[in-house]
C-alpha cells in the first residue's frame, strides 16, 4: 500500500507541523479542516501532538516533524522507520514536499 498525500494526511501534517503556534484562532481552523477531511477529535489530538493512530501515517508525520526540527538524528531515525515500514523515498519525498509546501505557507 502506497502513501500518498491526500486531504486527510495533508490535514495531519498540517496539525503536526502548525499546531504548536499557540494560536486559537489557527488551531480552530485546523481542526475544522481536519473534521471535514473525516477525522475525530482523538484523531485531531493526535496529531496535534505529532502523532497518528496508523502506522504509516504516523511515520510519515515523524518524518515531516524532524524536518521541521532541522535534527538530523531525528531525521535519520524517521527514515529508518519509514523504511521498517517499507515507505519509499518517493512516498517520503512526497512527504518533505508537503512539508515544506506547509511550513512555507504559514510563513506568509
Amino acid at each position: 500500500m502506497r502513501l500518498t498525500i491526500t486531504q486527510r494526511l495533508e490535514a495531519q501534517l498540517r496539525l503536526a507541523l502548525l499546531g504548536d503556534c499557540g494560536c486559537e484562532q489557527t488551531i480552530a481552523t485546523l481542526s475544522q479542516a481536519a473534521q471535514a477531511n473525516g477525522m475525530t477529535w482523538a484523531e485531531i489530538d493526535s496529531a496535534l501532538s505529532g502523532r497518528s493512530f496508523e502506522a504509516r501515517t504516523d511515520a510519515a508525520i515523524a518524518y515531516a516533524c524532524a524536518i521541521k526540527s532541522g535534527n538530523s538524528v531525528a531525521l535519520d531515525l524517521a527514515r529508518t522507520r519509514a523504511a521498517r515500514l517499507e515507505i519509499g523515498t518517493d512516498e517520503l519525498a512526497a512527504v518533505a514536499h508537503a512539508a515544506r509546501r506547509i511550513l512555507m505557507e504559514s510563513e506568509t
